[in-house]
């Protein structure tokens, strides 16, 4: 049963709200939507694809790196009454991005891989969501250093440098005891003029001048549509 609370604290049980968890769709648009416990659901092509995940023995496919890092399905109650303005809003509703354009690009050094995800726009800023698949890091680190990330636009402009994200080790997504993935982001501003039709992107990791050879950037070129 799907259960939702509106704004004035009333429970809704209404079916037609539902969605599949994993990909957001509803039951108009999949051939089969199977109920779960409370407002879980889960559609046949995601039962399918998690059927895949399952007989595939790599550890990092790509099939279980892009369910993985999906953004969460979010069901919404019916709003009975204007929506608030941004001033007022939580900070969760604020911060909605309001294009996502997926990327989807990877590249491999020393034992590394750097797989871009997302590029997310919100209203006053965009952000980078990015998996990093390394060697773990050895004891005695007190946290996880986040990617220096350094954006050109083949407009001329420039965004040196994230002014925030975050970085968070995901033990979930694999169990290669010689790798680790972190998912992380890294939050820009302002945002890119309309006119923007490519991002050149480089990503450091600060502890690779420490390395064996000196680890040199990562590059992407990403093609805004």
């Amino acid at each position: 049963m799907l259960l939702l609370v509106t704004k004035d604290g009333v429970m809704s049980t209404d079916r037609s709200l539902a969605r599949c968890s994993f990909c957001g769709r509803h039951a108009s648009e999949v051939k089969h939507l199977v109920a779960g416990p409370g407002a879980a659901y889960i559609c046949d092509e995601c039962l399918q694809l998690c059927n895949e995940i399952l007989k595939d023995p790599a550890p990092f496919s790509p099939q279980a790196l892009e369910l993985a890092s999906r953004p969460p399905v979010v069901v919404a109650a019916p709003q009975t009454t204007p929506t608030p303005d941004k001033e007022s809003a939580p900070p969760a509703l604020q911060h909605e991005p309001h294009r996502v354009i997926t990327l989807e690009v990877e590249q491999k050094q020393q034992g590394m891989t750097l797989l871009l995800q997302q590029l997310c726009y919100y209203a006053q800023d965009f952000e980078i969501h990015y998996l990093w698949i390394r060697p773990p890091f050895p004891a005695g680190f007190a946290f996880v250093p986040r990617l220096i990330f350094s954006l050109h636009a083949d407009t001329g402009a420039q965004w040196a440098g994230d002014r925030g994200g975050m970085i968070v080790a995901r033990t979930d997504l694999g169990n290669d005891p010689e790798h680790t993935v972190y998912q992380g982001s890294a939050r820009f501003r302002p945002l890119p003029e309309p006119e923007v039709k490519q991002l050149l992107v480089r990503a450091a990791d600060p502890l690779g001048q420490f390395e064996t050879p000196i680890l040199p950037p990562w590059e992407f070129e990403v093609h805004i549509p």
